[in-house]
């Protein structure tokens, strides 16, 4: 009988001390993002939407530049557009060029830095 009350006690403390420390994390994780200011995307505020879109205005390269390359742009630029539509933004094309050919890890770390502002 005094093995089962000692191992009840041993099972006790450790679950005790197992969520006190779980609690002083979590209020350490609370009291980290309050200092850094950071806000979980949850909790940020809903834009509204605008009634008109914002222009989207297109700068060419000066003289390289042919009319495939001009149709190309135009194209792009009305796809963005589209994207953008009812949402108020400021976001302008200002330049649209080729990528060049580039490795599987400098494509991935591209992509998931675009994709991360979406």
């Amino acid at each position: 009988m005094d093995s089962l009350m000692l191992s009840l006690s041993t099972t006790a403390v450790g679950m005790l001390v197992v969520f006190s420390g779980l609690v002083i994390l979590i209020a350490c994780i609370y009291g980290m993002t309050s200092l850094t200011g950071r806000k979980s995307q949850a909790a940020a505020p809903q834009v509204e939407e605008a009634p008109v879109a914002a222009p989207v205005a297109v700068e060419t390269a000066p003289a390289a530049v042919e009319e495939n390359d001009e149709q190309l742009i135009a194209v792009i630029t009305a796809a963005i557009a589209a994207v953008w539509e009812g949402q108020q933004s400021s976001f302008v094309v200002r330049r649209v060029r080729r990528a060049q050919s580039s490795t599987a890890r400098a494509r991935a770390a591209r992509d998931e830095q675009m994709f991360s502002r979406l």
